[in-house]
């Protein structure tokens, strides 16, 4: 015959068990502390040894119009002529505040140039230029009047011509 407890002793038995329960929770989340080192952090690899080319735009920018087609028609030629890498990011972005992020993950990713089309990307190419000064970028019809050394400004017909050759005279990594 089963042991048969009061209503109010089951009750205060029950608490009792949780309690220790979420005590014995408690000390393993505080003996767990943090002693484990963090973990590394993960950068982008190319184990092909091959220059990357990156282009980047707001996607109003590279449905609106002919000139991104060019650029990334241009940069896919030189690329394959070249043994470049070539890759673009297409991404909703309304000002230079938004597309900043972007162009800073393309900076991480290591890209070795780094192409804007359009004026949300190349305006935010500046601050990552200043941010970045070992990084090219080339900004292509931003509306910039001016910009730090490492950014090229482009606009016109000639500038799908001019990220060809930018991205032909690459070199390799090592």
């Amino acid at each position: 015959m089963p042991l048969r407890l009061p209503s109010r002793h089951r009750r205060a038995l029950l608490a009792a068990a949780v309690g220790a329960a979420a005590a014995a929770v408690a000390v393993g989340f505080a003996l767990s502390g943090d002693d484990e080192p963090a973990a590394p952090a993960v950068h982008a690899n190319d184990v092909s040894k091959r220059a990357t080319a990156c282009l980047a735009a707001d996607s109003a920018t590279a449905s609106g119009g002919e000139l991104f087609g060019q650029v990334w028609s241009a940069m896919q030629t030189a690329g394959a002529r070249n043994d470049r890498n070539v890759q673009q990011l297409v991404v909703p972005a309304a000002g230079a505040e938004q597309a900043g992020p972007y162009l800073s993950g393309l900076v991480a990713q290591r890209c070795d140039l780094i192409v804007t089309v359009g004026a949300p990307f190349g305006q935010a190419s500046s601050t990552v230029a200043q941010a970045s000064p070992a990084v090219r970028l080339t900004a292509v019809d931003s509306t910039l009047g001016s910009a730090p050394a490492n950014v090229t400004l482009l606009a016109g017909a000639d500038a799908a011509g001019r990220v060809a050759e930018q991205v032909g005279g690459l070199q390799p990594k090592k």
